[in-house]
């Protein structure tokens, strides 16, 4: 699967679903099943994210920090 946001949506809509059967009670069989299955759910996104995901923001320039791409002037050290 080589797209990124199928697996998030997948994901997420099974964490839902197991929080929303493990509230109310109902379906417990499956609240366990999913619970069991949650680590390699979450390591096969992760996987899935890391391996086809792009980045469309700016890319550093020399001797800018990650992390500060919304505000640049952070990012610039004055030596």
């Amino acid at each position: 699967m080589k797209n990124e946001t199928i697996a998030i949506a997948g994901v997420s809509l099974v964490l839902l679903l197991y929080t929303i059967f493990a509230s109310t009670g109902i379906l417990l069989n499956w609240v366990a099943l999913i619970f069991s299955l949650s680590p390699v759910l979450i390591i096969w996104m992760v996987w899935v994210v890391l391996k086809y995901g792009e980045y469309n923001g700016e890319e550093l320039e020399d001797g800018q920090e990650f992390g500060y791409v919304d505000r640049p002037e952070l990012g610039k050290q004055e030596i």
